[in-house]
């Protein structure tokens, strides 16, 4: 994977897109946008705490748990929608997805990131636990949901009949050919950091999806072929 696919969602929105990011935290999707230089977004964010550091110029931040609260915004207010690594977060993962699609336009956007199935099965952090970093799902005591294959993250999209763009593993084709050298380099200096990269990328840590909403239509749980 030459580069994330959060930019390349980033780059299909129209130029003024109204882009809601849900666990914004460190404001990190409006940054990767000024990053690669689209800087004309209306950047609205959401999150369970107040972030610790001062909220950007233009930027509207709300504090909202979406795991009991409604999103803070009418029917239909965004182009786009992006949530990273909430999801697993949450005992009632629908009632954010409710919501989701509920301030979606038509023909808006999603992109929903999360660890995948394939997190349940490599081993935990060896060393340095004060850095917080994570080789297995159960490494972040935080998660208190569960891990998603991209055949849920397919299924999850299609409960609200929308449009599935792409459901994959987020994995890395250079970091792959490299990981036998990053794997023994990291260990030999024993950073966290660089195996944590390695790993998640190498392996399928997370799985990603983008969806386009078609309709409003309530939420389905028995899907037909």
């Amino acid at each position: 994977m030459r580069t994330h696919p959060k930019y390349h969602f980033a780059r299909q929105l129209p130029r003024q897109a109204k882009v809601l990011d849900i666990g914004c935290w460190n404001f990190s999707f409006a940054k990767q946008c000024n990053g690669i230089g689209i800087t004309e977004f209306m950047h609205f964010g959401v999150d369970i705490q107040q972030p610790a550091e001062a909220i950007p110029p233009d930027y509207s931040f709300a504090v909202t748990d979406v795991n009991q609260s409604p999103l803070p915004f009418p029917d239909q207010s965004f182009d786009a929608v992006v949530s990273g690594h909430v999801i697993e977060h949450l005992t009632q993962p629908l009632r954010m997805m409710d919501e989701i699609f509920r301030v979606l336009k038509v023909g808006g956007m999603l992109y929903l990131e999360c660890p995948s199935d394939r997190s349940l099965h490599l081993p935990s952090m060896p060393f340095k636990h004060h850095e917080c970093r994570s080789l297995n799902f159960y490494d972040d005591p935080t998660h208190v949901g569960r891990p998603y294959s991209p055949q849920s993250l397919f299924r999850l999209f299609k409960m609200y009949d929308a449009e599935v763009v792409e459901a994959k593993y987020l994995v890395s084709g250079a970091v792959r050919f490299r990981f036998p050298y990053l794997l023994l380099r990291s260990l030999l200096f024993r950073d966290a950091a660089l195996l944590e990269h390695a790993v998640w990328w190498t392996f399928g840590f997370c799985s990603y999806g983008i969806a386009r909403k078609t309709q409003s239509v309530q939420r389905q749980y028995v899907l037909s072929n």
